[in-house]
């Protein structure tokens, strides 16, 4: 037998110095701080020749995370919940993909769910940079969008960015999203996000996360702009996921009487300073009159959604469904405007069972925050279940738009990994290294 050759020293020291030289310069901060700004700000921006800017970068944290691994991984079941639902969800668009077009849909949904991974594991310090830079992102964000609700009166300041993924005109013909009420047509915040539900969802979690994570001039800077761009969203499914929120942290906190009757009385002062404003005092008003014409369509999309799913029950609709990606069809159709029966019509009951597993875990675990005695921890899980239990079930976007699926698992993140006091905070999941 030959003699087994030696490799020169120099090649075996190639690799490991590229990997070193890789770990060095793909460090988690620059990444996870412009994946939270963008995603607070444009989440809708695209990169010209890449797609979808937010996308791109959660790649990129996947990237990081290969280059920085945590010291050890250790689950928690909202994550094992989470690859069940991608498992089922991918043996749901393989029976129904009859173009690239599903394919390519369930891939970005897909990339925007599992972004939850990375961010659990990069870390402790990671991870408050990332949410940080989201709520600065968001008030930025929530900021222009209040000046051009104000200043863009024809809706196309946004027009020079259309190659960036803003400016483009809906069927309205106009950036303009506006509501009818008692006669008038009200121009609602819709903005860098496009939609105003969409915007008052990102305003109530970035509020959340402002709430729990800020203190001083910070909060005091970034609160009030997130509070009123929700309000002018005139979405009522963020409004009354805030009041729900505020409802929940002052009958299950644990509070004084004293600090109990001051929450108190703050909530009632910002319910009527927000309903003194004549747009938001006859949006809800009308959400109890015959006019509503929104109410009417989502009770006839709930009476028609068992006939609409026949054939169709194990399997789904499928990720590229006309109506799930286009709006006009998408209006035509009058889908339901559910979370969890969307879950079911677009991918089956399997995967609506699983995210519904899903729904509850996150409760769980939010009422678990919300009985903590840190009002911060308390904070973010009032505002959890309080989007589990009405924004999800009021609106569904969390299900047929991608940025819109990753601030709902931010909303996990944030909610999962903060500890419920300073004793379990070893303990508490996942247990990674800090990596800066």
């Amino acid at each position: 037998m030959g003699r087994r050759r030696t490799p020169p020293r120099r090649a075996r020291l190639v690799e490991p110095t590229m990997i070193s030289f890789l770990r060095r310069i793909l460090t988690p901060t620059p990444v996870v701080i412009v994946f939270g700004a963008l995603l607070g700000a444009v989440p809708f921006a695209v990169v010209p020749g890449i797609g979808p800017a937010v996308l791109a970068l959660a790649v990129a944290v996947w990237v990081v995370l290969a280059f920085h691994p945590p010291a050890r991984w250790t689950p928690h079941v909202v994550e094992m919940c989470v690859l069940v639902l991608l498992l089922t969800s991918a043996v749901a668009v393989a029976v129904t993909a009859d173009s690239a077009r599903h394919l390519s849909e369930f891939v970005k949904w897909a990339v925007a769910t599992a972004v939850i991974f990375p961010l659990f594991n990069l870390g402790t310090t990671a991870r408050r940079r990332f949410l940080l830079a989201y709520v600065g992102g968001a008030t930025a964000g929530g900021a222009v969008s209040l000046i051009l609700l104000v200043f863009d009166r024809s809706g196309t300041a946004l027009a020079p960015l259309a190659p960036f993924g803003y400016g483009v005109v809906g069927p309205s013909g106009t950036t303009l999203r506006t509501v009818d009420l008692d006669g008038r047509s009200i121009t609602r915040l819709a903005g860098l996000y496009v939609d105003p539900n969409i915007a008052g969802l990102f305003m109530v979690v970035a509020l959340a996360l402002a709430l729990a994570l800020t203190r001083g001039r910070a909060l005091i800077l970034t609160a009030p702009i997130l509070a009123v761009a929700a309000v002018a969203s005139l979405s009522r499914s963020a409004i009354a996921t805030v009041v729900v929120a505020g409802i929940l942290f002052v009958a299950v906190h644990s509070l004084s009487a004293r600090a109990r009757l001051l929450a108190l009385t703050a909530g009632a002062v910002a319910c009527l300073g927000a309903l003194g404003v004549p747009a938001v005092r006859e949006r809800f008003l009308a959400s109890f009159g015959s006019t509503d014409r929104g109410a009417d369509d989502r009770m006839r999309a709930l009476e028609n959604f068992l006939p609409s799913m026949q054939g169709d029950w194990w399997f789904g609709k499928g990720w590229g469904a006309i109506e799930l990606i286009d709006e006009v069809a998408g209006y035509n159709a009058n889908f339901v405007a559910n979370t969890p029966l969307l879950t079911l019509y677009r991918g089956g009951v399997i995967v609506g069972l699983t995210f519904l597993v899903l729904l509850l875990l996150v409760a769980a675990v939010s009422v678990s925050r919300l009985r903590s005695p840190d009002a911060r921890v308390a904070t973010i899980g009032a505002t959890a279940l309080a989007v589990v239990l009405v924004a999800l079930q009021l609106d569904f976007p969390v299900v047929t738009i991608a940025p819109v699926t990753i601030v709902f698992g931010v909303l996990i993140v944030a909610t999962v990994t903060t500890p419920v006091d300073r004793a379990s905070e070893t303990r508490s999941v996942p247990t990674s290294e800090v990596v800066a």
